[in-house]
């Protein structure tokens, strides 16, 4: 990111590096024979408001302003949003709109809503000045065929939804490249708490019933209520000789336990 160009009216991306990674797209192959690939973007790491709001203060368009003033104005004005949001308002926040939607079934019209089966979450569509500025980036293939572990799905066994986690119950996790294994003190399959990611729980290779290239298996650990993520990180090689670097992907759903 070049943070000079915060300060701008018009934004100008083209030094912007995005990188990504291709892989090969499973049952995907052109009218020759050859294997097609898709992408996938490697993330660089994940930033706080007040990474961002260093990153104003850099830039010198908030004169007279601190961190702490930033982030007091960012809080309230996200809580407004959260607020609109919740009570059935689509809230455009510039990047794009934001809403709330509901997941699981219902077993009649005049069924009532039920924790247990359903959940609400606030769902993200990017806006039309994004997506423009977008086709004028182009991405940095980072790596060409990659072995990086990739999570294709992940199915909690006890409810037989993708989109929660049962404490106690059994998942099933499938991808390509994702064998937990290695000697790095990092490797090992984990459970991210959004919103407070020292309650995240590690379980290592010797935790794992099933742990293959292509399907990991195990007891989800006993976690809190709330919103989590699942991430995997290990030194998995397709050769004999294992990464010397401890390589990781973290899924793209959020994961609800109630």
């Amino acid at each position: 990111m070049n943070i000079n160009t915060l300060s701008q009216q018009t934004a100008d991306y083209e030094s912007s590096k995005l990188a990504v990674a291709l892989y090969p797209t499973a049952m995907r192959k052109e009218t020759d024979g050859k294997m097609t690939y898709h992408a996938r973007t490697l993330f660089r790491n994940k930033l706080t408001m007040e990474n961002i709001a260093n990153d104003i203060l850099a830039t010198g368009s908030l004169t007279g302003y601190s961190v702490e003033q930033i982030l007091s104005v960012w809080s309230v004005v996200n809580n407004a949003m959260i607020d609109r949001v919740l009570n059935g308002s689509i809230v455009d926040g510039g990047i794009g709109s934001y809403y709330a939607r509901i997941s699981g079934s219902f077993d009649s019209e005049q069924s009532s809503f039920d924790h247990k089966k359903n959940a609400i979450d606030i769902a993200f569509r990017s806006g039309k000045e994004v997506k423009e500025l977008a086709k004028s980036i182009s991405p940095v293939i980072a790596q060409g065929n990659s072995t990086k572990p990739e999570i294709v799905s992940v199915t909690d066994i006890e409810s037989g939804r993708e989109n929660v986690l049962t404490p106690g119950g059994f998942l099933d996790i499938a991808g390509k490249s994702i064998l937990v294994t290695g000697s790095n003190e990092d490797v090992g399959l984990y459970f991210i708490n959004v919103d407070d990611e020292s309650k995240t729980v590690k379980l290592p290779a010797s935790k794992i019933g099933v742990n293959t290239s292509s399907r990991i298996a195990c007891v989800v650990p006993n976690l809190e209520s709330g919103s989590w993520r699942i991430r995997i990180v290990t030194q998995y090689a397709k050769s004999t000789v294992p990464c010397r670097e401890s390589k990781s992907q973290i899924f793209c759903n959020t994961f609800t336990v109630a």
